[in-house]
């Protein structure tokens, strides 16, 4: 292979390795196509350096959906072997869904990609996503025109998955042009998935429809969403209080934060109590904020949660409409209400279902009689089905019970870290686990 000649991926992989300061073990996702082909190739001539700490393993996920994934898995195996470079094939088992094959298949994908980093030992996963693949997820956010355009900043540079993996684009500034001259230029071939030309996928007609997005628009985005994570984990550090696990209140300081920052910590907020792993809609932040910032006394239900303007500041908690019981097997862990992941390590089965009483506590005393019974109806009583009869309300020892946030828990953009972590903080959670450095 040429190595001489300069170019816009091995530039890219060249800042990504540089900008790690610890040895690092990367695991490149390589499907085969000209993107992560491309990725793998400029980060193999850079880690062949004699003066390079960090080092490379790959997998490709088969996701058996079409009869040659086998073989282009096979052929990209094949690639890393005669560059010295581990390489497992991780197979997509099991039935697959006739609809949403899209988001299941993403879902599968870096599960299997997770899954396979840890056992590799891998301190992050690397993906081949382009500049060409940042303006058409621009493009289908913009058309869905939602969560106050702040997903218009597209795909993170870093995206943590799970609380557990780091998965690192830094390909998203290189055109999928230049990635594929520099592979002619190396004489790699590559593969061309059909389905990138099926229109049945929402991605395949943006791509095909769209015109060129503004150039400088994502990382203008990009800025300003980091400016309002940090502005809103702020306030949320200065004027948020939690009470009983459940319910937020922000001080009347808080109605004066600039209004950008106050909306997209309520936004957050919102997603929190009401379990949701989206923020709410654009139309409900509307009539929220006109609410919040008319000084008057009101209250009002979006995206599962009740946000209450009173005298003494805002008050968030999940609604009670549909807040439903739940079995709880034993030696199981269930997501309950969104809000809390329960586990039950004993071999008892159990039942997870809205209280009827509040715990008693100094805090939860100091709240009106509703405000009480309200927090007890959207908090988990958890109780062995044994005694559902009659037995006590306390939960049998060693069940554990987690707050869980799933606007965070699952993908984490870096430009939400600090936010995500002020939100750990209020619960008493755990720190989110922070990006290779």
């Amino acid at each position: 292979m040429n190595t001489s000649q300069p170019s816009p991926p091995l530039d890219a992989a060249s800042r990504l390795l540089t900008s790690l300061s610890q040895p690092t073990r990367l695991l490149v996702s390589v499907s085969g196509g000209s993107d992560s082909t491309g990725l793998l190739i400029a980060l193999h001539q850079v880690t062949s350096q004699p003066d390079c700490p960090h080092s490379l393993t790959a997998a490709t996920v088969d996701h058996a959906l079409r009869p040659d994934s086998a073989d282009e898995a096979l052929a990209v195996a094949r690639l890393c072997a005669s560059l010295e470079i581990p390489h497992r094939i991780l197979t997509w088992q099991g039935d697959k869904p006739r609809t949403g094959i899209s988001s299941t298949a993403r879902e599968a994908r870096y599960r299997l990609l997770a899954d396979a980093a840890v056992a590799l030992d891998a301190t992050a996963i690397v993906t081949g996503h382009t500049a060409d693949d940042q303006d058409e997820t621009i493009a289908m956010r913009a058309a869905r025109a939602d969560e106050d355009s702040i997903g218009l900043s597209g795909m993170a540079s870093a995206t943590l998955y799970d609380r557990r993996i780091w998965l690192l684009r830094p390909f998203l500034e290189v055109r999928r042009a230049a990635i594929r001259d520099y592979l002619t230029g190396q004489a790699v071939g590559w593969v061309d998935d059909p389905s990138n030309a099926d229109r049945r996928f929402e991605r395949v007609r943006v791509r095909q429809d769209r015109g060129a997005a503004m150039p400088g628009s994502a990382d203008e985005a990009a800025a300003r969403r980091r400016l309002l994570s940090k502005g809103a984990a702020d306030l949320i550090a200065a004027s948020a209080t939690l009470h009983a696990g459940c319910l937020i209140t922000l001080s009347p300081a808080a109605r004066n934060a600039e209004p950008a920052i106050l909306r997209h910590a309520l936004t957050t907020l919102v997603a929190i109590v009401g379990g949701r792993p989206h923020r709410p809609a654009t139309a409900a932040m509307d009539r929220l904020m006109r609410l919040v910032t008319s000084g008057k006394p009101g209250r009002m239900t979006l995206a599962r949660a009740l946000v209450q303007c009173r005298r003494d500041g805002l008050y968030l908690m999940r609604e009670i409409r549909d807040v439903l019981p739940r079995p709880l097997p034993p030696h199981s862990a269930l997501l309950w209400d969104g809000r809390y992941r329960i586990t039950n390590p004993t071999g008892e089965a159990l039942q997870i279902a809205p209280g009827t009483d509040l715990h008693p506590s100094p805090e939860a005393d100091a709240l009106s009689p509703a405000i009480r019974t309200h927090m007890a109806r959207v908090s988990p009583q958890i109780r062995a089905v044994s005694a559902l009869a009659g037995g006590s309300h306390a939960p049998p020892a060693h069940v554990t019970v987690e707050p869980a946030f799933p606007l965070f828990d699952r993908f984490l953009a870096e430009t939400d870290l600090p936010l995500a972590d002020a939100v750990a903080r209020l619960f008493g959670a755990r720190a989110y686990l922070p990006p290779p450095a």
